[in-house]
């Protein structure tokens, strides 16, 4: 184990904040903790597995039960069409960047830490873009291929060598708490963008449920994931590193209470129990204490929405041009 830091503040003490906690979304054997950075408020896993020690933790990603979801739901869909969470995402961002004045039809798009290739198609049949993805696990690649006829690399972004100024958009939902050095991440992202390109990135964030829920918290997620950033945090990273932050949203999150409750109610291994796992009774009543909770969680999560305090942070930030500032 690694005793690490804050990315933007490597010399600030970190104050201990979760102690022991346990991987309960996915259910990986272990007690975790995390530390808050004094000067900046970011949650940094403190230790942390080594890079050569992480992958059994990404055991449970993309399983089997997970992919038989996907091509069951994209088996009967047309290669035009889009789905879900994908669909929404990407109806968002291109309200938003249209708002900001971006043309995006047969522009290039990249998706790091694509997944199974949702998003980029979702972009692909909403607005006409060129896509491709990018994901260290070689399995999304071969899925990528099958289910949306998009082409995946795998390995980390800085293995893939693209070209400087490649692209005009790059996107990468929940991506960055998992790297190692977050800076030297949205640095490379910033390489490969040509100058007046965009970044859309999405991430955790501690919100007011971090605080009261801690080691279970919905999107703690020890020990995948390596930081939650703050808001000022991302800014400030994305300024060191080539970018102008145009707009920072705190978007709606549903599922961060009900999830973050029914864990502290003591289910562990949220992910491959409630959402693809076998469906014994005991998966079946986890669901439907999930379900009761709902809608007070889309109440609460809709109230904290509005106020600006949701436990994710998204931003839009713009590739700044030779000899411009930030």
């Amino acid at each position: 184990m690694a005793s690490p830091a804050c990315p933007l503040h490597p010399q600030a003490e970190l104050i201990p904040v979760v102690r022991g906690a346990a991987d309960r979304f996915w259910g990986c054997d272990g007690a975790f903790d995390y530390a808050r950075c004094a000067a900046c408020g970011t949650w940094v896993l403190a230790p942390r597995p080594a890079p050569s020690e992480i992958g059994p933790f990404y055991a449970h990603y993309y399983s089997d039960d997970e992919l038989t979801q996907a091509r069951r739901i994209y088996g009967g869909l047309g290669s035009d069409q889009a789905f879900g969470v994908d669909k929404m995402r990407a109806q968002q961002v291109i309200a938003r960047l249209e708002k900001l004045g971006v043309a995006l039809d047969g522009r290039r798009l990249l998706d790091v830490g694509c997944g199974l290739g949702g998003f980029a198609r979702a972009m692909r049949a909403l607005a006409g873009m060129v896509v491709r993805g990018a994901d260290f696990d070689p399995k999304c690649a071969a899925i990528g291929a099958e289910l949306h006829g998009i082409d995946v690399d795998s390995g980390e972004l800085a293995e893939q060598a693209y070209p400087d100024g490649t692209y005009d958009v790059v996107s990468s939902w929940h991506c960055l708490e998992h790297t190692y050095d977050p800076e030297a991440e949205l640095a490379e992202m910033a390489r490969i963008t040509r100058p007046g390109g965009w970044l859309v990135l999405e991430v955790p964030t501690p919100s007011i449920w971090a605080r009261v829920f801690r080691g279970r918290w919905f999107f703690l997620q020890a020990p995948t994931h390596l930081y939650h950033l703050t808001p000022p945090t991302v800014r400030a990273l994305l300024e060191r590193t080539g970018w102008h932050v145009a707009r920072i949203e705190r978007p709606w999150a549903p599922t961060e209470v009900a999830g973050s409750a029914v864990m502290t109610l003591g289910l562990r291994g949220f992910a491959p129990r409630l959402l693809f796992g076998p469906k014994t009774l005991a998966a079946h009543l986890w669901r439907l204490l999930f379900w009761a909770l709902l809608p007070v969680d889309l109440l609460l999560t809709g109230l904290q929405a509005a106020v600006g305090g949701g436990g994710v942070l998204r931003v839009y930030a713009r590739r700044v041009g030779d000899g411009e500032d930030g």
